[in-house]
């Protein structure tokens, strides 16, 4: 009989590959084993192990390293890709619409994880959200997902990152307040993260459903506050309007 994973190994290994997914470019073994928290001699040796899979590739000069292109055949086949064909002139037309960043995420365990992402041209940054977990109880897009969750499920879900450092200056720190914000924006049906996240940065999400009804993922705009607070009320309509869109464009795909 196979002996089950080494379970510490595996979430290793996930580290490492999350590590240089998060990356701007490539990483030396130091920063790679200062960001999971183990030895460089071990992580080397990982490294060397993941590089002969093709999952991670070594620049011969850096000596940095980098996701490879093994793992980018594998990604494409990941999920529900049918979702993402789907989703992706949907947020390039709400992107022309509303000219701000538009994502798409699902969710994973106790998270917000980011599978789309359309650009505006008024974004400034440099990276990317694809790729990337989030809070669900700070995060439009993590509020939409839990707007048909009960409330012991909420519980369950968000206790772990209540009350933690690193939020926005109007991050909500209560279950009594997360429940509150989310029983009113199920009401609106879509979601307002107000410098929540972090400092100037607003986000607008809206739940997106299966044939069945069920909440699958969200869809939501972020940008500035400067600009968003402007138009808070014409993003939502546009997000809410193109969340059904989406919805609808699913049942259709999954159809017997």
């Amino acid at each position: 009989m196979t002996s089950p994973p080494d379970t510490s190994t595996v979430a290793r290994v996930a580290a490492v590959l999350q590590t240089l997914a998060a990356a701007e470019g490539e990483l030396p073994v130091s920063a790679i084993a200062q960001q999971v928290g183990r030895e460089r001699s071990q992580i080397s040796r990982m490294l060397k192990a993941l590089a002969a899979t093709g999952l991670v590739e070594q620049n011969p000069d850096t000596r940095g390293y980098r996701l490879g292109w093994q793992l980018h055949a594998l990604a494409a086949k990941a999920g529900d890709q049918r979702l993402v064909r789907t989703a992706q002139p949907i947020l390039r037309a709400l992107v022309a619409e509303t000219h701000e960043t538009a994502l798409l995420s699902v969710p994973q365990a106790n998270r917000s994880f980011t599978i789309l992402r359309e650009r505006s041209t008024h974004s400034l940054q440099a990276g990317g959200w694809v790729g990337r977990t989030s809070p669900l109880h700070v995060t439009a897009s993590g509020r939409a997902l839990l707007l048909d969750s009960t409330s012991e499920e909420i519980r369950e879900l968000i206790t772990g990152d209540l009350g933690a450092s690193g939020y926005g200056p109007n991050a909500l720190t209560s279950l009594p307040t997360v429940l509150a914000r989310i029983a009113q924006e199920r009401e609106r049906g879509c979601t307002v993260a107000d410098e929540e996240l972090e400092a100037g940065l607003v986000s607008v999400g809206a739940p997106v459903r299966d044939a069945a009804g069920h909440i699958v993922a969200s869809l939501n705009i972020s940008g500035p506050t400067s600009r968003m607070l402007r138009c808070i009320d014409s993003y939502s309509t546009a997000v809410k309007a193109a969340a059904r869109r989406l919805t609808t464009a699913q049942a259709r795909t999954h159809r017997p």
